[in-house]
């Protein structure tokens, strides 16, 4: 019963099991998923076609054809089996539902219950029974729906808190690489800036250098010409 929450999970939803429970979840799976087909546990093979789906009790029959949805119909399966393997010796309430579900011709409701009972009645069945077992029931439904949440609350965790986690852990990781990039772009626009600046200024420098250079190179040029013509 440990997993039997992540059993029924796994109809519509995939749940990480473990191995040596794999075959048996896959099973369970295989199950629910044929769920409708007149191979559930706990349907008669003298049952009427269509008498699918009691909202409380084992299959009766007493749920409007196509009301349930595709996952419903799954489930139908899995709950029949859990119904029908909890079925209390001797006649109680699972025996009382399935009689008022065959009984569906009947059109009056009243007369449905009080035929179904009477039909029990001989077999031993009473009024306090009926309602202690059907009491058992319930506890059995509610037992089964505790250990279903609780898988379904893991598998939020694992498949989409976690999930969640770990995108805000990208975006904010994306945030601050983002804020990088931006300061590295302005860091590089400031070098750009210097580098430039620096350009210019070692362009103006080499040039003023070459045109002082040239400017003396003529100077002593022109005063060796000078010395040789005014000095003997």
């Amino acid at each position: 019963m440990a997993s039997l929450g992540k059993k029924i999970l796994s109809a519509f939803m995939e749940v990480t099991e473990e191995k040596k429970e794999g075959s048996a979840a896959e099973q369970d799976h295989h199950n629910a998923a044929n769920a409708g087909t007149g191979a559930d546990a706990g349907v008669d093979a003298g049952q009427a076609p269509g008498s699918r789906g009691n909202a409380v009790g084992p299959d009766t029959g007493r749920q409007e054809p196509g009301s349930a949805s595709r996952a419903g119909d799954r489930f139908a399966g899995h709950f029949d089996q859990l119904l029908s393997e909890a079925n209390i010796p001797g006649p109680d309430y699972y025996e009382f539902s399935r009689m008022i579900g065959v009984m569906q011709g009947i059109p009056d409701e009243g007369a449905r219950y009080s035929a179904a009972f009477v039909g029990l009645q001989v077999q031993g069945l009473d009024k306090q029974r009926l309602l202690t077992t059907a009491g058992e029931y319930l506890r059995i439904l509610a037992t089964d729906a505790d250990q279903f949440q609780q898988t379904v609350d893991t598998a939020l965790q694992e498949k989409v808190r976690g999930k969640e986690t770990e995108a805000e852990e990208k975006a904010g990781r994306i945030q601050a690489l983002s804020q990088e990039i931006l300061q590295l772009q302005q860091q590089i626009s400031a070098l750009q800036a210097e580098v430039r600046a620096n350009k210019d200024k070692l362009t103006s420098g080499s040039s003023a250098y070459a045109a002082e250079s040239q400017r003396r190179q003529q100077q002593i040029k022109n005063d060796i010409d000078k010395i040789n013509q005014y000095i003997h």
